[in-house]
């Protein structure tokens, strides 16, 4: 094989590479948005569960282990001794 055919391949292998590795991108961005959609949607479902609720659905994600002190403030949480057990979601 001369070198102008090998070095001819080597592009298009290096193109089609390129072009794979485009492909892997978007579908993993496309992929991200979807989760993002069905995470907007979730909680949604979950707030309108809590009828608005802020304090209440924060007190219950606290009690799940799943709020982080850092974001007390965004449900109006001052800390975790608000959370009660009378309050706990069943999601069976």
């Amino acid at each position: 094989m001369s070198k102008p055919n090998l070095n001819k391949l080597l592009q298009q292998k290096a193109e089609l590479e390129a072009r794979i590795q485009q492909t892997k991108n978007r579908e993993a961005m496309e992929e991200r948005k979807r989760e993002t959609r069905r995470k907007i949607l979730a909680g949604t479902y979950v707030m309108k569960m809590f009828e608005g609720d802020l304090q209440k659905l924060g007190r219950e994600l606290i009690a799940a282990g799943m709020l982080e002190q850092r974001d007390y403030a965004i449900f109006g949480v001052n800390d975790a001794t608000n959370s009660t057990d009378i309050d706990r979601l069943s999601l069976v």
